[in-house]
């Protein structure tokens, strides 16, 4: 049961909410704590969340531990880290390659590679039905998939082992020539239908900003069935350290600037899709958080920031976001999501804009 908490200057006793304890929220008393959570309440994907703000898939939500301290601090959901259909495929290699493939039994090569697999996926399930009994906001599985041969039952699996929802993180960088991008936007929607078919548990897309007709992708992945595309994936980056002239990873975290593109596409979404939209990808401040909710983000989701400033910071973000609704006004987040989207906006044409112009951009 909910332990009661009295405020003072108040009369009425307030249960908090589990995880999200009153003296990790410092606000000022007049606001109260019952007003400040029912203020930022949202609805993501068919789940009621106590703030827009979502920790995405990264090292952070990895374990119980991690996700214990992520709801603790007022995230309104997380996304655990992903499992690789890379890694999985990878391990299961290294395990064979020991020997020449040549020399294995068929028999044993295959029970080798469903082994390897499986192994891993049974740790994976371990974690989601360990974190769902540990936390009550929403804990979403992620798999990273490439195609969409074997994922459709795992989906299955997940919800079994108590996701309340599924993020597939896929992309297919359109590197072959020989592709159309008929074919590779063929392969999302594939995947996403081969899940859907499968579970019963609201499934959301993580994309990529690489397609050559994006708003038409993304409203045909939401009337497939998909229940929320999240804009836009943040790549594996590679780079050249040009005195020894070989390749070396590129930034891991992401720079505040990075916004601006799923703020663009956020807002061009915003009522033209059937389905949620979840930002990330440079959100590094409450300002980014409102901005992105102003162009219609359903969900703000944020790792980068949490990297450079702790966990603790989902506090921060959660009450400067709760001081600028009260300084304008706005008594929930619906009252004031997609107001400066392309739909809603005075100036769409704005949002279209792709071409500087003196008079706009302000330079020279």
């Amino acid at each position: 049961m909910r332990s009661a908490t009295s405020y003072p200057n108040r009369h009425e006793t307030f249960h908090p909410i589990p995880g999200l304890t009153p003296f990790r929220v410092s606000f000022e008393r007049r606001w109260g704590y019952l007003s400040f959570m029912k203020t930022l309440k949202t609805t993501y994907m068919g789940m009621e969340l106590d703030s827009p703000l979502i920790v995405g898939s990264c090292g952070l939500t990895r374990n119980i531990e991690g996700v214990e301290k992520c709801a603790q601090a007022g995230a309104g959901a997380v996304v655990l880290k992903s499992i690789f259909e890379e890694v999985i495929a990878h391990e299961t290699e290294s395990e064979i390659s020991a020997a020449e493939e040549s020399l294995w039994h068929p028999e044993a090569l295959q029970y080798t590679r469903a082994y390897t697999r499986e192994n891993e996926v049974s740790r994976y399930l371990k974690l989601v039905d360990e974190t769902r009994k540990k936390v009550e906001i929403p804990v979403i599985a992620s798999v990273h998939c490439v195609s969409a041969a074997a994922w459709p039952d795992f989906a299955k699996r997940l919800e079994s082992a108590g996701a309340h929802a599924l993020e597939l993180n896929a992309f297919v960088l359109p590197s072959d020539p020989d592709r159309t991008a008929g074919q590779i936007e063929q392969l999302y929607g594939d995947l996403a239908k081969a899940v859907r078919d499968r579970v019963d548990i609201p499934v959301a897309l993580k994309l990529g900003s690489y397609f050559s007709g994006l708003a038409n992708t993304a409203r045909q992945l939401s009337k497939d069935g998909v229940a929320a595309l999240t804009l836009f994936n943040r790549f594996f980056s590679t780079d050249i350290d040009i005195d020894s002239m070989e390749l070396k990873k590129g930034p891991v975290l992401s720079d505040p600037g990075e916004f601006i593109l799923p703020l663009r596409w956020i807002s061009l979404l915003h009522g033209r899709v059937d389905c949620d939209l979840s930002a990330t990808t440079g959100v590094h401040n409450a300002a980014t958080v409102i901005k992105l909710l102003l162009a219609g983000a359903t969900t703000v989701q944020v790792v980068s920031a949490l990297y450079k400033n702790g966990v603790d910071y989902i506090t921060t973000l959660n009450q400067q976001l709760f001081t600028w609704m009260e300084e304008h006004e706005f008594e929930t987040v619906d009252a004031f999501r997609g107001l400066l989207s392309h739909a809603e906006s005075d100036n769409p044409a704005a949002w279209e804009r792709v071409q500087f112009m003196k008079f706009s951009a302000g330079v020279e």
